[in-house]
């Protein structure tokens, strides 16, 4: 009579079981070496007891070391919900971007990169910030007046003139800081983005593809010309859009010009 064969069923599982097991032990021995070391050698417990936060300050750092300390105060320095931090800190709009550094044995280090605001924008509503990447931030206040351009013009505030306009500031703020810092409001026409200059009335038309144009060839001009003129205040516009050359727009005659009657 044959015997029923002795080989057992194979347990895929097993292997896996050890493995899990392994770390088990591997994991409770590490814990109790440190348990250890903070109870009889005096060795600090990775726990975050101060959050350090930099690149912001005023009532935005009050906001941010706020959400920190509820976030990770006292919880393990290398195993906090790190992704939770960063989107409850970008909630907030004026946040752009955040580094988390973590300084053992008991410090986190945040960086926050705030949103700059390129525009106001203003509304019947109050005034407000525009970013350079098209957030709407706060609302103005004493703090934020920065001597940044306006776009006050209602039909400038429609979402492509709009997206246009940030494009055209972000590109003057970056590339000809000193002309964008005199600027005091920016519209959109049919030309393009139209200029108002502290000091000069007449409107500044500039390039639609690339509204740097011309900028430094206007400030020679403006300052050595423009600014001298005794008629700056009367001045239609001045056109930048055209490949090195810059039109100005004279003043109207303020008279019609007389006929002369003739005697009978």
């Amino acid at each position: 009579m044959a015997m029923p064969p002795r080989n057992r069923p194979r347990r895929p599982w097993i292997p896996w079981a050890r493995v899990g097991l392994v770390a088990l032990l591997v994991s409770a021995a590490g814990y109790g070496a440190l348990e250890l070391g903070h109870r009889y050698l005096g060795l600090q417990k990775l726990t975050i007891e101060q959050v350090t936060i930099s690149g912001c300050r005023g009532q935005r750092l009050v906001q941010a070391q706020t959400i920190a300390d509820q976030l990770c105060l006292g919880k393990p320095l290398f195993w906090f919900d790190a992704e939770k931090l960063r989107s409850t800190l970008e909630t907030q709009r004026w946040v752009k971007d955040l580094l988390i550094r973590r300084d053992p044995p008991d410090r986190l280090s945040l960086v926050v990169e705030e949103r700059q605001p390129v525009l106001w924008l203003a509304r019947p509503q109050g005034v407000f910030l525009i970013s350079d990447d098209g957030i709407v931030l706060d609302r103005l206040n004493q703090v934020d007046l920065t001597p940044i351009p306006v776009v006050a013009d209602p039909k400038s505030q429609e979402n492509a003139p709009m997206v246009e306009l940030i494009r055209a500031a972000t590109s003057l703020r970056d590339k000809q800081k000193e002309f964008y810092d005199r600027l005091t409001e920016l519209r959109w026409s049919d030309r393009g983005p139209v200029a108002f200059l502290e000091g000069l009335d007449a409107p500044i038309y500039l390039s639609r593809e690339d509204a740097t144009k011309n900028i430094p060839n206007f400030q020679m001009l403006f300052l050595n010309e423009l600014s001298k003129r005794p008629d700056i205040a009367h001045l239609r516009y001045v056109d930048l859009r055209w490949e090195e050359e810059i039109a100005v727009g004279e003043p109207l005659a303020t008279q019609p010009p007389r006929t002369q009657t003739q005697s009978r």
